[in-house]
């Protein structure tokens, strides 16, 4: 595991967006009170019902949120990489975790003590509307979930979810090969799909000639062609 002394903290927040603009002595503060939280792959980072202990910062790694049910299945809310911040919600309200955490992979979690984050926002304006900045685009992006589900067939979910990773690795491009970013059932809940509906989609556009898959490597050879599919 990676050094954790507090000077790598700080490089570690200086990196984010949301701490990147701290004046020095306000970094450094930050730095001394958070604490790294390594994770094995499939480690839990907190359970649903946990109280909220601050904001949590990946630094690298992948980080799944979802939700449980009573038969032991769940539901995908979330999959996070390096640089994204959770937690916010819970830490404003003061109110006890509504999902699950666990790491898919290796990871390294920063973790900001609530009082910590309570005074940045208290004394830093700047802060404070970065940090709404980005809970207000996670609010949107659920959202645009939430329209997926409800107006699109499994296929259109699967299409749109491609187009944003492909669009995501060759910006702008007309061809694009991109890798999955979780394992397919992971990513099959995210879309409100079952693991062999995903999977069958996936064939159906391959069948297409619309994309070919080799495990979790996808290969678009034309984004127009694929994007024609929504019609």
């Amino acid at each position: 595991m990676r050094d954790t002394n507090p000077i790598q903290i700080e490089t570690h927040l200086s990196r984010t967006a949301l701490f990147a603009d701290l004046a020095e002595t306000s970094l450094r503060r930050v730095a001394r009170a958070s604490k790294m939280l390594p994770l094995g792959k499939r480690s839990a980072l907190f359970h649903s019902g946990e109280a909220c202990q601050g904001l949590n910062l990946v630094i690298y790694g992948q980080v799944k949120l979802a939700f449980s049910a009573t038969d032991g299945t769940e539901k995908v809310f979330d999959i996070l990489h390096s640089g994204a911040c959770f937690g916010e919600t819970e830490l404003l309200l003061d109110a006890p975790y509504r999902v699950h955490a666990q790491a898919l992979d290796d990871s390294l979690v920063l973790q900001v003590p609530r009082a910590t984050v309570l005074e940045l926002i208290d004394d830093d304006g700047d802060f404070a509307y970065k940090m709404l900045n980005g809970m207000s685009k996670r609010i949107h992006d659920l959202l645009l979930d939430l329209e997926d589900f409800t107006l699109l067939s499994g296929t259109g979910r699967v299409v749109g979810f491609l187009l944003r990773e492909a669009e995501a690795a060759e910006p702008g491009a007309d061809a694009a090969v991109i890798r999955l970013p979780a394992a397919k059932g992971i990513i099959a809940s995210k879309l409100n799909l079952s693991a062999e509906h995903f999977s069958r989609v996936l064939h159906e556009l391959a069948d297409r000639d619309l994309l070919t898959v080799s495990q979790r490597t996808l290969t678009i050879p034309s984004i127009k062609r694929l994007r024609n599919a929504l019609a």
